[in-house]
C-alpha cells in the first residue's frame, strides 16, 4: 500500500477524506516500522496546498509529522481536477496512485491521464537523473541488489535467494532510510520503489536518490552475504534457436494435386505466403485446409472490419493463447496496416490499448478481450460494438477471434516458428521486443 503521509506533501484531501488518511497513514507506519514523531522538512507543497483548503479538510498537523524527508515515492492527488485542467501543469504529480472510488478522484484521475503528454520533458529528465545513480549501486552491490527501470518508475530487490534475508535487509534499510530522512515505497518482499513526482527538479531529486542509493549499499554490506548465497544474474543468454517443430505437415516433394493447388492457392492471396503459419500441418487434411484457408482469407481481408482493426485483434488474439509465430507474422502487418507502436506496446504486454472512448478500436477491443478471457462478450461490451460496428460487424469480429483462435492452437501444438523471425527476437516470446514503447516517441 502507498503511504498516504506521502501523500501529504503533494495533495489535498478533495479525493479523500482526513480521517481515511489519517487512518491509512496510521497503518501503514506502523507497519513500516518508521516512527511517526519525524518531523516535515518544511517542503513548499505541504504549505502551499494546505493553505488552499477549506478548514474542515485541512489535513491534521499530526499527519504531518509523517513526512520523513525527501518523499520519493507516494500517491497521486491533485489541488483539484479543474485547477489542473486551466493550468499548465497544475499543482503536483506522482506517478504512483491510490484506486479510488469517489468522483473526485476519478475526476483527478481522468485530469491527469489527460495531460500526461505535457508531463513527457519531465518524465525524461527524472529518468536521466536516476539512471545513472541505479546504475552505480547496482555495479557497487555487486550484485547484492538488482536495480533497474526507466522513466518516473524503479524499483530494487536485495537479491538474496532466500526471503528471510531480504525481510531482514529492507528492514535495517528502512531505518538507515530513516535517518537519512529519504522515504522511497518499502517493498514487502525485501527492496524499494520510486515513483517519484513529475515536477520534481532533477537535481533535487538525485541528491535525495543518491542518499537513498547509498543506504541500500549500506545494508547489502552489513548483511555480508556470500556471493553464493545471491540470485543469479550475468549476461542474458544469447537467444536460442526455435526447436524444430513437432510435425511442420506433408514435405513439399510428397504433395498430391489436390495438396498442391491448395498451397498454391494460399500462397498467391496471402501477404505472408503459406511457408509463416498453420498452412503446412493443415495440408495433411487437405478438405480441412482448403475450409480453414479460405475462412482466413474472408476473416483478413473480406469483412467491414479494417485491415489495421483486423490486426489489432489478431495481435490480441496471438498474445492471449502465446502463440509466438503468429504474434511475429503479424506485427509487421499491423504496423503496415496503420497501427501504432504504443497500441502494439500495450498488445505485447497484455493491456488495453489507449484507444478514444467510444471509438471503434475501443469497442473491438472490449469485445476482442472479453472473448478472450472470459469466453463471451458482457452486456455492455456487446452493445457498444453492435453500436460501432452493426450486428454484422460484431459476428465478423467473433469469426476473426475465433479463427485466429484456431490458428494459435495448431501453431502452438505442433510448435511451428517463424521462418522469417528477426534475429535477436526470443523466438518463445516475440512480443517482448515490442513491449517497450520509447517515451520519446
Amino acid at each position: 500500500m502507498t503511504p498516504p503521509s506521502m501523500a501529504a506533501c503533494s495533495m489535498t484531501s478533495h479525493a479523500i477524506s482526513t480521517r481515511t488518511v489519517t487512518r491509512l497513514a496510521c497503518c501503514w507506519w506502523s507497519r513500516s516500522g518508521v516512527h511517526p514523531s519525524l518531523r516535515c522538512p518544511g517542503h513548499p507543497r505541504c504549505s502551499e496546498l494546505t493553505s488552499k483548503l477549506p478548514r474542515r479538510e485541512a489535513l491534521r498537523s499530526s499527519l504531518m509529522k509523517s513526512c520523513a524527508g525527501h518523499l520519493l515515492s507516494g500517491a497521486v492527488l491533485l489541488h483539484s481536477a479543474s485547477k489542473l485542467q486551466s493550468g499548465p501543469q497544475g499543482t503536483a504529480f506522482q506517478s504512483h496512485t491510490y484506486a479510488g472510488s469517489s468522483s473526485r478522484a476519478l475526476a483527478n484521475g481522468a485530469a491527469l491521464l489527460n495531460s500526461m503528454e505535457s508531463w513527457r520533458p519531465s518524465v525524461r529528465a527524472i529518468g536521466d537523473a536516476i539512471s545513472p545513480i541505479i546504475s552505480e549501486l547496482n555495479e557497487a552491490s555487486a550484485g547484492a541488489v538488482i536495480a533497474h527501470g526507466q522513466g518516473a518508475l524503479w524499483g530494487g530487490l536485495f537479491a538474496h535467494a532466500d526471503r528471510a534475508a531480504r525481510t531482514a535487509a529492507n528492514m535495517d534499510f528502512k531505518k538507515r532510510c530513516a535517518e537519512a530522512r529519504v522515504l522511497p515505497y518499502f517493498v514487502p518482499v525485501g527492496g524499494f520503489m520510486l515513483t517519484p513526482r513529475y515536477d520534481d527538479e532533477p537535481e533535487v531529486l538525485a541528491a535525495a536518490v543518491k542518499e537513498m542509493a547509498q543506504c541500500a549499499l549500506e545494508t547489502s554490506r552489513e548483511m555480508g552475504w556470500a556471493p553464493s548465497a545471491l540470485l543469479p544474474l550475468g549476461a542474458p543468454d544469447a537467444v536460442a534457436a526455435p526447436p524444430p517443430p513437432r510435425y511442420k505437415g506433408p514435405e513439399a516433394a510428397s504433395l498430391d494435386p489436390t495438396q498442391k493447388a491448395i498451397y498454391e492457392e494460399i500462397d498467391r492471396t496471402r501477404t505472408t505466403s503459406a511457408t509463416r503459419g498453420p498452412y503446412l500441418p493443415w495440408l495433411a487434411s487437405p478438405a480441412l485446409a482448403d475450409a480453414a484457408q479460405n475462412l482466413g482469407r474472408i476473416c483478413r481481408y473480406e469483412t467491414t472490419l479494417s485491415q489495421r482493426e483486423a490486426e489489432l485483434v489478431i495481435l490480441a488474439t496471438a498474445y492471449a493463447n502465446r502463440a509466438a509465430a503468429e504474434w511475429s507474422v503479424h506485427v509487421g502487418e499491423a504496423r503496415k496496416a496503420g497501427l501504432e507502436d504504443a497500441h502494439i506496446a500495450a498488445l505485447a504486454r497484455g493491456a488495453p490499448p489507449a484507444f478514444a472512448g467510444g471509438s471503434r478500436e475501443s469497442a473491438i477491443y472490449a469485445v476482442t478481450a472479453d472473448l478472450l478471457e472470459h469466453k463471451r462478450a458482457s452486456d455492455e461490451s456487446y452493445s457498444a460494438a453492435v453500436a460501432a460496428l452493426g450486428e454484422k460487424g460484431v459476428v465478423e469480429l467473433v469469426s476473426i477471434v475465433g479463427y485466429y483462435t484456431y490458428v494459435a492452437l495448431t501453431l502452438n501444438t505442433f510448435e511451428i516458428a517463424d521462418p522469417l523471425l528477426t534475429e535477436g527476437v526470443n523466438p518463445k516470446a516475440p512480443w517482448e521486443a515490442d513491449a517497450a514503447y520509447d517515451l520519446h516517441h
